[in-house]
């Protein structure tokens, strides 16, 4: 049965470390249908486990806008001063806002955007080019970025795939999912929103429902 709280339905995904190493248990999203050059993901949401133990992730698909100053967004960078807004429900309302520069980044004037079903940044004339990057996020952490340009326009339809990996992550960093070579992808069959996460002793994983 799914669980809900007042902002929606609750995913869940329950974690067992089954190896003999210590580290980071790792959530990131594909999105197979967002072509956008340039657009890299990022390590989602993190925890550190040790041999033999358990835990989980939870989440709720509430989508936020998100820029993270750096200086170039390659595998690896990690940044520090950012903001993350919560974009408009369901996709429908507060859906497009504007990334502006003055002395530091910020987003500006939220409105409601169309079509539907879709969420818009509009970078204006301020931005400085290869400083920082932008792109959306879910439950207040980012997941997905590009590198910010002035007077672009940009639009996500996100469709996200949801993945697990274990190995050396922080939160927030860019990833290259095309090098991750021990990593599982996490489908919720309809009416299911738990799912287990075993990293076993050779190292593979075991996905099943709860």
């Amino acid at each position: 049965m799914a669980e809900n709280n007042s902002n929606g339905t609750v995913f869940q995904i329950n974690f067992v470390n089954n190896s003999s190493n210590s580290g980071t248990f790792m959530v990131f999203q594909k999105d197979p249908n967002m072509a956008m050059p340039g657009i890299n993901s990022l390590a989602w949401i993190t925890k550190y486990a040790n041999p033999k133990t358990q835990g989980f992730f939870s989440w709720t698909i509430n989508y936020n806008f998100s820029w993270m100053e750096s200086e170039s967004i390659t595998s690896g960078i990690t940044s520090g001063t950012s903001q993350s807004l919560p974009a408009g429900e369901g996709l429908l309302t507060m859906n497009g806002i504007t990334l502006t520069y003055d002395k530091g980044y910020s987003f500006i004037d939220p409105v409601d955007q169309t079509p539907e079903g879709s969420l818009y940044i509009k970078e204006d004339g301020t931005i400085p080019l290869d400083r920082a990057s932008v792109g959306i996020g879910m439950c207040g952490a980012p997941t997905f970025m590009i590198q910010a340009q002035p007077n672009m326009e940009l639009v996500f339809t996100p469709t996200p795939e949801y993945w697990i990996a274990f190995g050396d992550f922080t939160q927030s960093q860019v990833i290259n999912v095309q090098e991750m070579t021990n990593s599982a992808q996490v489908s919720f069959p309809p009416g299911i929103t738990k799912m287990n996460a075993t990293l076993n002793e050779d190292n593979s994983w075991t996905i099943i429902p709860d």
